[in-house]
C-alpha cells in the first residue's frame, strides 16, 4: 500500500471513529491495533488532516478487489467497536459499501461548505441527471408517492425536482410574491418574477448545472447521469469544512435500487432513526425549510465566476475553462504551480531547513523526492529532463511564484475568489494553494478529476 492509500485510510478511520461524537476506550484500542497492521506512521495520521472524506473513499476504490473488502470489515469493526451505529455512522459506511464494494456505480464528490450556508442536509436524497432520461423520470412519476414514503420512513426526504417545481406552480402568485419580497427587499418585481418563473419552470438537468455546479461548485455533475445523492457528512479538513456527497447511479428499476439502499442503511443501524414528516405549501402557507428553502436560496444567490483548474499536460497547458483564460508563465512555472497544488493537499510545499542537526539526512532525502516529483512534472509539460530548474534555491523558485501569481491578479476581474488560487506562504514556511481539490480536473482522452490520473497519482505517492 503506498502512501496516499495509507493517508486515506486515516482518514476515514478518523472519521468513523469521530462520527457519533464520543470516543470509546474500545475504539481507540482497535485503532492502535489498526496502525500497527496498516503501517500508518504519524505522518500519514498528520497528512489525512487535510484530506477530504470524500477524496479518501475515492483513492482507495482503485485497490484490488480483496484489498477493498478487507477493508470494508476493518470500516464496520470500527464503526460497531463501541457496540453502536447511529445516523452518521451508518452515512458514512454506506459511502464506503456503495463505492468500495464493486457492485455499484457510485462515487464521492465533496464541496466547500459556502459562507451562504447554501448546501443539501443529510436527511435529503435529490434525484439528480445532465440530460432528461425519459425511461427513469417516468418510472419516477408514476411511482412518486411510494419512492417518497419509503425514504421517509427511512428518515429521509426525496427531492425530485419536477415535483418541487409543480409545487412552485401552484403557489399562488400573490403569496409568492409577497414572501420574496420580505425574504428579499432589495429584489424588484421584475426579478421576484423571474426567480418564479425560474423555480416554477426548473428541470433537473438545468438545476444541476446551474445551481449546484455553478453556484455550490459540485462541478462533475455537468455530465452526470441519472443518479441519487446524498450529503453523507462534512468533513473539517485544514481548518476548512467540506461536505461529502455519495453519488449512485439507478435506471429503470429505480425503485428495487431504492429499496436496497434503505435495506442496508437500516440494517446498519442499531439505534434509533427518526420517520421524516412531509411538508408541503399550500394555497396560504409557503414552505421556507429543507430543500425548498435551498431551492429559493439557490436561485436568489447571485452567479458567480468561480472556474475549475483544467490540467492539460498533452497541450502543455493550465486553463480556466470557465473564463477562457490560461496560465501563461513558462513550462517550469506551470510545473512548479501543480508542484504545490499536489503538495497543497497534505499542508502545502515544505522546504523549511530543519533546526536539529540530527533531522538534516532525512531533510535531504525529502527534498530530493521533491525534485524527482518535480522533475516528472516539468517533462510533463514539455520539460527538458536535462535542464530542470532547481526550485530548492530561492532565487530561482520566489521569481516563478511571483510571476504566477501576478498572472493570477491580472485575472481577478474575470475569476471570483482569484486569491483562492494564487500561491500562499503560511505561518509556518509553507507554500500553498488554498484550492478545493475539487475545482482540478485532468485532461487526457476526457476530463476527469485530477486524483483519477494514474499519473498524478503515481507522483503523489512517492
Amino acid at each position: 500500500m503506498n502512501k496516499l492509500e495509507k493517508i486515506s485510510i486515516s482518514r476515514i478511520i478518523s472519521d468513523l471513529i469521530k462520527a457519533d461524537t464520543i470516543i470509546d476506550s474500545r475504539e481507540m484500542d482497535l485503532f492502535k491495533s489498526v496502525k500497527s497492521t496498516y503501517r500508518l506512521s504519524q505522518d500519514c495520521l498528520c497528512d489525512a488532516r487535510f484530506m477530504t472524506f470524500s477524496d479518501a473513499v475515492n483513492n482507495l476504490a482503485v485497490l484490488e478487489e480483496t484489498e477493498k473488502q478487507e477493508l470494508i470489515e476493518l470500516f464496520k469493526r470500527i464503526t460497531l467497536a463501541d457496540g453502536m451505529c447511529n445516523r452518521e455512522e451508518s452515512l458514512l459506511m454506506i459511502s464506503l459499501l456503495y463505492c468500495l464494494d464493486g457492485k455499484n456505480e457510485a462515487e464521492m464528490l465533496h464541496v466547500a461548505v459556502p459562507q451562504q450556508g447554501i448546501q443539501l442536509e443529510t436527511s435529503q436524497i435529490i434525484f439528480i441527471e445532465s440530460e432528461y432520461d425519459e425511461q427513469i423520470n417516468k418510472v419516477i412519476s408514476e411511482n412518486y408517492q411510494q419512492i417518497e414514503n419509503a425514504l421517509r420512513l427511512a428518515g429521509f426526504n426525496f427531492a425530485y425536482i419536477p415535483q418541487i417545481a409543480k409545487t412552485y406552480r401552484n403557489t399562488p402568485q400573490d403569496l409568492f410574491c409577497s414572501v420574496m419580497s420580505f425574504l428579499t427587499p432589495n429584489f424588484s418585481q421584475k426579478e421576484l418574477q423571474q426567480v418564479q418563473n425560474k423555480v416554477s419552470m426548473m428541470t433537473t438537468a438545468e438545476f444541476c448545472k446551474n445551481q449546484l455546479c455553478k453556484k455550490l461548485h459540485i462541478n462533475s455533475l455537468y455530465d452526470a447521469p441519472p443518479s441519487l445523492l446524498l450529503k453523507v457528512g462534512e468533513t473539517v479538513s485544514d481548518n476548512n469544512i467540506y461536505a461529502n456527497f455519495l453519488r449512485f447511479e439507478v435506471d429503470t428499476d429505480i425503485l428495487h435500487e431504492i429499496k436496497q439502499f434503505i435495506y442496508l442503511f437500516t440494517s446498519m443501524m442499531n439505534a434509533e432513526y427518526s420517520i421524516v414528516r412531509n411538508i408541503y405549501n399550500t394555497g396560504d402557507r409557503f414552505i421556507y425549510s429543507g430543500v425548498y428553502k435551498q431551492i429559493i436560496d439557490l436561485y436568489l444567490m447571485q452567479e458567480d465566476t468561480m472556474s475549475i483548474v483544467l490540467l492539460n499536460p498533452n497541450k502543455r497547458k493550465i486553463t480556466f475553462p470557465k473564463i477562457q483564460e490560461e496560465l501563461k508563465v513558462s513550462r517550469s512555472g506551470k510545473a512548479l504551480y501543480l508542484l504545490i497544488l499536489l503538495e497543497s493537499l497534505t499542508g502545502g510545499l515544505n522546504l523549511n531547513q530543519p533546526q536539529n542537526a540530527r533531522q538534516l539526512l532525512k531533510h535531504e532525502e525529502k527534498m530530493s523526492k521533491l525534485m524527482k516529483k518535480y522533475s516528472l512534472i516539468y517533462q510533463m509539460f514539455g520539460g527538458d529532463a536535462d535542464s530542470i530548474p532547481n526550485i530548492l534555491d530561492p532565487t530561482i523558485r520566489n521569481p516563478k511564484i511571483s510571476k504566477i501569481n501576478k498572472q493570477l491578479q491580472s485575472l481577478q476581474c474575470k475569476l471570483s475568489n482569484n486569491d483562492d488560487y494564487m500561491v500562499h506562504r503560511t505561518a509556518e514556511g509553507l507554500y500553498k494553494i488554498n484550492l478545493d481539490s475539487s475545482m482540478v480536473y485532468y485532461m487526457n482522452d476526457e476530463m476527469i478529476p485530477w486524483m483519477q490520473s494514474e499519473r498524478l497519482r503515481r507522483i503523489v505517492s512517492m
